[in-house]
């Protein structure tokens, strides 16, 4: 989304506070324009405003107070990670959220929750009682590609809504371990995001996500064939990201062996 396209929303967005949803970004055109756009909207939900003023542009969106959803195919995500803006201004300003489903033809169901039609004024106003000792050893587990103070802020925002959906006053048991099972998403993150260096650019592993999806539906073990099919791609290629991926590969059948994710995999949400 360039400049020039938010000038000609702004009017919409100023004091907006609904939900800005963008089901694909990948249908962008061009990956500066993806990574641009990505940028841009990161920006302007975490400040809630955007000033944009050159010999071209002339853009003000204030008061912006909208959620964000941003829907991403992994080889996008590896774009947007490659490039040096998702490290500047997008990994530390946003929570992402690693969808291990496979899609089917079922439509989607809406989850309907009568108390979120007046969620914002609760979490803004009502107080709930939080232990921070908890919050912190949950943004610490848990979160890696954030800063320690984000993170905390991230989690302890997790706790309170939680606890406001469930009308709990203090924060309980039952909460706390809600988002801990929320936050066991971040811990594929924590497999998947690399770098070979504090000042090279990220990579996402979009090989091992696929494997991670296939071992969540087949098992730990499963036949080359079923990701073949489902990355559509060659025999050969399957077998070069294997060996890349240290991905053991024994008489066609995948053995995906990381205990830790595997076990992650059977109650991620």
């Amino acid at each position: 989304m360039s400049q020039a396209s938010l000038k000609q929303i702004a009017t919409e967005l100023n004091n907006f506070d609904g939900i800005l949803f963008v089901d694909d970004i990948g249908a962008i055109n061009t990956e500066y324009m993806r990574v641009t756009t990505m940028a841009t909207l990161t920006y302007l939900a975490y400040q809630h405003y955007l000033r944009r003023l050159d010999y071209q542009t002339n853009l003000e969106i204030k008061n912006f107070n909208a959620s964000l959803i941003i829907n991403l195919q992994p080889a996008v995500f590896d774009e947007i990670v490659n490039n040096t803006s998702f490290e500047a201004n997008i990994m530390d300003k946003s929570y992402r959220y690693y969808n291990m489903r496979i899609p089917d033809n079922k439509p989607f169901q809406h989850i309907k929750i009568k108390e979120l039609q007046h969620i914002k004024d609760k979490f803004e106003n009502m107080k709930v009682d939080i232990d921070n000792q908890r919050v912190e050893a949950l943004a610490n587990n848990f979160m890696t590609f954030n800063s320690v103070v984000r993170r905390y802020k991230i989690v302890n925002n997790f706790v309170k809504l939680t606890a406001i959906l469930n009308n709990h006053k203090t924060a309980t048991s039952e909460d706390y371990q809600f988002v801990a099972k929320m936050l066991l998403n971040n811990i594929i993150e924590s497999e998947l995001l690399e770098r070979k260096g504090f000042t090279s650019t990220f990579k996402f592993n979009v090989f091992l996500f696929n494997v991670m999806l296939m071992s969540k539906y087949y098992g730990n073990i499963f036949h080359y064939s079923k990701l073949k099919t489902y990355l559509n791609v060659s025999t050969k290629t399957i077998y070069n990201y294997a060996k890349m991926n240290n991905v053991k590969i024994d008489n066609g059948y995948i053995v995906y062996d990381n205990e830790r994710i595997l076990k992650v995999l059977k109650h991620v949400i």
